[in-house]
């Protein structure tokens, strides 16, 4: 469903772009949700809105139908008309089949400094409200979403630090989700989070969305999903640098140290990169990452370490998954390339947020030092230090190049400014060439 936003009242639609040349007692505009305010405010310069009307959508038409089926008595246990719950209630939504995503901030405002009320539309008596709202819109599923916290508690399923405090949630897990209707999957505990069993993965839900043709999936209980890496996801698959190391004889090899469900390994095998290298800790990231590759047709093998013995990496994979810190790496691409034949690696992407700095004398490592390649360094950074931070990368880069008893060109060729992480600060990419490095021994 697309997101639309109806002003004013209507007998007639108005086409996007068409101008009103004549006298309308009332007038129906279908407006793109980000552009609602700009046209609101134009309509109002000229005295066009119809104020008592107020803006409204197709999702909300839904919501108050929905409410409205509800009896009497239980929609006067909330305190509030349907009029004025709709009015309140969020207008923005993503759908990723077959879940409905709301935003919470909408529901911290409508209900109060907490979700303790909104919870209430979670009980039994409320579950007919939300069957309407997902039969209506498609779905099958709904949450309110939530950021993803930087630590995790013994209440979110992750055991506690031996002092006591909470852990880091370094597999980026999305505990604040708030499940609405449907079942999503096993409560989390350190199991499940951890070490999810074939059950655990068959029982939870599965979303799917497509970007740029390419197909990925995820279990939004357990997994992250950043639909906002979009602008750098379509760079690669169109980066000078990537095509031209793919056109390349014998191909090329891409690493991705931070691969989460495949958000940047799909483009590189969608841009025709001959083999991925990837490392990930989070085994549901793992999982999605296989049924994502399924999805696209391309060939996955999975090394564990430490769990008894793996297959070797094997010739015939597009994709060969590590399953562990990328601490270990640089060691796992020593064994790739002592057991298969691995086109040279020209692409280490570290996507790792606020900082990838602890992934780039890895990334250094890995580069192949006959031909040079590109780190694409993933970084939070201030909207007026773009610029300070760019030089402070290339010269902590040339440091591990040194640092290796190498020497090479370290520069850094683009920045690449993804998103607004936050108010002040952009995640950015810098693109940092690095040379056919020498050994400065053998000079």
């Amino acid at each position: 469903m697309s997101k639309l936003t109806q002003l004013a009242a209507t007998d007639r639609t108005m086409k996007e772009g068409e101008i009103i040349s004549a006298p309308l007692e009332c007038v129906e505009l279908m407006v793109p949700q980000r552009h609602v305010k700009r046209v609101k405010t134009a309509l109002e310069e000229r005295k066009m809105l119809n104020k008592k009307k107020g803006i409204s959508s197709p999702f909300l038409k839904i919501v108050k139908e929905s409410l409205e089926a509800l009896p009497p008595e239980l929609l006067d246990s909330l305190g509030s008309s349907v009029n004025a719950l709709v009015a309140d209630f969020p207008s923005s939504y993503t759908i990723y089949q077959p879940m409905l995503l709301l935003p919470r901030n909408n529901f911290t405002s409508l209900y109060g400094s907490s979700l303790s009320k909104a919870l209430l539309l979670n009980s039994p008596d409320f579950q007919p409200f939300w069957a309407h709202v997902a039969a209506r819109v498609g779905v099958t599923h709904i949450a309110i979403n939530a950021g993803i916290p930087p630590q995790a508690t013994s209440s979110d399923g992750f055991p506690k630090n031996l002092d006591g405090t909470s852990v880091e949630n370094i597999l980026r897990s999305p505990v604040n989700l708030t499940p609405i209707y449907g079942f999503f999957g096993p409560l989390h505990s350190p199991q499940t989070l951890e070490s999810p069993t074939t059950a655990d993965f068959d029982a939870a839900l599965w979303v799917t969305h497509t970007q740029n043709g390419i197909p990925q999936t995820w279990a939004p209980l357990y997994t992250m999903f950043s639909r906002g890496n979009i602008r750098e996801k379509t760079r690669i698959l169109n980066l000078p640098s990537v095509t031209s190391s793919v056109a390349e004889a014998g191909g090329c090899t891409s690493v991705d140290l931070y691969a989460g469900i495949g958000y940047f390994v799909f483009p590189y095998l969608k841009a025709g990169v001959s083999k991925v290298l990837c490392w990930e800790l989070n085994p549901w990231s793992i999982e999605g990452l296989q049924r994502g590759a399924k999805l696209n047709g391309w060939r996955t093998q999975v090394i564990e370490r430490g769990h008894g013995p793996s297959e070797p990496p094997s010739e015939s994979t597009d994709l060969i998954v590590f399953a562990h810190s990328n601490e270990f790496a640089l060691e796992d691409l020593a064994e790739t390339k002592r057991v298969i034949s691995l086109p040279p690696v020209r692409h280490v992407n570290c996507g790792f947020l606020p900082s990838s700095n602890l992934s780039w004398r890895t990334a250094v490592g890995m580069i192949d030092k006959g031909l040079g390649g590109w780190i694409h360094a993933h970084e939070n950074v201030g909207m007026s230090d773009v610029e300070q931070r760019k030089a402070q990368v290339v010269t902590e880069i040339e440091g591990y190049v040194d640092a290796a008893g190498l020497r090479g060109e370290v520069k850094c060729e683009h920045v690449e400014k993804v998103k607004t992480y936050a108010p002040g600060v952009l995640h950015v990419v810098f693109d940092i060439w690095i040379g056919a490095t020498s050994s400065l021994a053998a000079a």
